[in-house]
């Protein structure tokens, strides 16, 4: 196992890598420090805890932005069927609530029809008092 020391920020740090990494690694540390400078500049004279918050809070902004780039075919094929799933999903919801609106309108009517009309029941009491 090698060991290299990085600068970043003007501290030093020793870290351990598999052999032949050391180059990688210093590439790393140097892209920090560039960033870092570039942050310090922007924020003035602002504590070199808060630049390095920065730092990482970007450069991890960039690692989600690389990854949602880099979707491969399958994920693109499965959020589009999702898509296809989901307004589909939703055309159903509709005709569903289009058949309960019709059942009620139809229960309504059937339930009209069987109710016993005024006239129907005064003639039924005249017959029976003759």
């Amino acid at each position: 196992m090698a060991q290299v020391t990085l600068s970043v920020g003007g501290l030093s740090y020793t870290v351990g890598c598999q052999d032949g990494e050391e180059e990688y690694l210093k590439d790393l540390a140097a892209s920090i420090s560039r960033r870092l400078e570039e942050v310090r500049r922007t924020l003035g004279p602002r504590g070199d805890g808060e630049a390095m918050f920065l730092v990482a809070l970007l450069t991890t902004d960039d690692l989600y932005e690389a990854r949602k780039k880099q979707m491969t075919d399958e994920e693109r094929a499965a959020v589009a069927r999702s898509s296809q799933i989901e307004a589909s999903y939703k055309q159903t919801a509709g005709r569903l609530a289009d058949a309960a609106d019709i059942a009620t309108s139809l229960l309504q009517r059937v339930e009209e029809g069987l109710k016993p009309s005024v006239g129907a029941a005064t003639s039924d009491k005249v017959a029976v008092n003759e």
